[in-house]
């Protein structure tokens, strides 16, 4: 999520500068490359943990509600158990 609001800031901030200097290529590439980042990293992030927003504009119902939250995963099926993070086994609890 840092590295979005990374690219997202750079974008912003080119955006700022290219007001300024509107015929600079380096500027327009930088922003074109950040642009590009920020829909990858957010494409592999919302596949991961899910939307980041709420693309439809539905603002009649939030779909991630019905998700189930961190806490109501049980350990033994979680898709990201790896254990406990001491010993890896799920032995430390």
């Amino acid at each position: 999520m840092a590295r979005i609001s990374a690219c997202r800031f750079a974008q912003k901030e080119l955006m700022l500068f290219l007001d300024t200097h509107p015929d600079c290529c380096e500027a327009m590439k930088a922003l074109n490359m950040h642009r590009e980042n920020a829909m990858k990293l957010k494409e592999e992030y919302e596949s991961r943990f899910g939307p980041i927003s709420n693309p439809k504009g539905n603002c009649k119902h939030w779909e991630w509600v019905d998700d189930p939250w961190p806490w109501d995963y049980v350990p033994e099926t979680a898709p990201y158990n790896s254990g406990c993070g001491r010993c890896g086994k799920g032995a430390c609890r």
